[in-house]
């Protein structure tokens, strides 16, 4: 109840909205179907009136949802009510384990108060770039598509210092936050949303910048191999053999390809090629501190570097067992540091607080925002 004595159902507004914005409708769209006027139906969602039962009927058949959603009073059960092709926990073969509840509460938490920016500042919603892609199902198409990616990034072969604003110049939505503490072996994880063509990415801010990289360019991969199994209906890639970035020779599947498209969409092979075409080394004489700075342009691993040039034949097989146990100690004492001094510097959350800020400056939407501003407070996302 409120200070007046009077139930608060501020709540039944709050959940119009929701539903609205996940359809990515106007107001006007939304009262135009359910045949009443925009002012009325704004002032319903900001909770100053109460729908009356007519609307409430015509907004669960428009919403195509039960009328105990539109009154639920908790958000995360409003959110559990939304259908699937909203939006899709991007898992490819071999199947995952399911999501910690709590990370999986804090994804949807921020893809709604995401979805209400974009809203509020009328913003795009939709990626220009296409994320249902056609390849061959084995590393070579990986290879292909990674720079079929590249190409429609603008980006072709060219050494890119930040992926993030590259990825969210495109509309892409990324957020950096910590995972909670119960997702140790999680990364990273992403949504797809097929109404807009678009995608979330969620990467973990306790990782260094190199596996933060690795891990966005890892989901990318996985939502286009995820799209083009849901295209086919079903898995998509056989039991050959392939021999992966480090000369092993396993089965392929969705995981592995998705690290593929990652490797050579960071490193690609003309870009590696020309960089140590350039230096003038060749693959028996590379000294540790060139592989370690030159590793760093890419903004990869070590490892991942290494075995990329040994992939390349750009290193001898000797310097790569070398330096490959070098680098696992190295890792192993300092518990998966990089071995540089130097970081990648990468903007953070850049589409979400430039919206955030924009937000802050509408007039009517104030305790909206102010809640946007106690979930990144909450949910600690970086502020860079």
């Amino acid at each position: 109840m409120n200070k007046s004595g009077k139930t608060d159902l501020n709540f039944i507004g709050r959940n119009i909205r929701f539903f609205r914005r996940s359809r990515n409708w106007t107001l006007l769209q939304l009262a135009t179907r359910i045949d009443i006027r925009e002012g009325p139906l704004g002032r319903i969602e900001r909770g100053l009136n109460l729908p009356s039962a007519t609307v409430i009927y015509k907004l669960s058949k428009t919403f195509g949802i039960s009328v105990d959603a539109l009154f639920s009073p908790e958000l995360s059960q409003v959110q559990a009510t939304i259908d699937n092709n909203d939006s899709f926990f991007v898992a490819i073969e071999p199947d995952p384990a399911p999501l910690p509840k709590k990370l999986l509460n804090d994804c949807h938490e921020i893809m709604a108060a995401f979805h209400a920016l974009e809203d509020i500042c009328r913003a795009q919603k939709y990626a220009y770039l296409p994320l249902s892609i056609p390849f061959d199902p084995d590393y070579n198409g990986m290879d292909q598509l990674s720079a079929r990616v590249r190409t429609y990034l603008g980006a072709n072969d060219a050494v890119v210092f930040d992926y993030l604003e590259l990825f969210e110049n495109f509309g892409l939505r990324i957020i950096v936050f910590p995972f909670p503490i119960n997702t140790k072996n999680i990364a990273s994880v992403s949504f797809y949303e097929p109404a807009f063509n678009n995608a979330f990415f969620f990467l973990d801010s306790r990782n260094n910048p190199e596996k933060q990289l690795f891990c966005l360019c890892l989901e990318l991969g996985k939502i286009l191999i995820f799209n083009e199994m849901r295209l086919k209906k079903g898995p998509i890639f056989t039991l050959r053999l392939e021999q992966g970035q480090s000369g092993e020779i396993r089965p392929i599947n969705g995981q592995r390809a998705a690290k593929r498209f990652a490797a050579t969409f960071l490193m690609p092979e003309k870009a590696v090629r020309t960089t140590v075409s350039q230096l003038g080394i060749s693959p028996d004489t590379w000294p540790w501190d060139l592989l370690v700075r030159i590793k760093h342009r890419f903004g990869v691993s070590t490892e991942a570097f290494l075995y990329r040039l040994h992939e390349l034949d750009l290193i001898s097989d000797s310097l790569k067992e070398t330096f490959e146990c070098r680098i696992k100690k190295f890792y192993k004492e300092t518990n998966y540091a990089e071995p540089d001094n130097s970081r990648r510097c990468l903007s953070l959350n850049g589409r979400f607080f430039d919206l955030l800020l924009t937000a802050g400056t509408i007039k009517g939407v104030e305790k909206e925002v102010a809640a946007i501003r106690q979930l990144h407070k909450r949910l600690k996302i970086s502020y860079i």
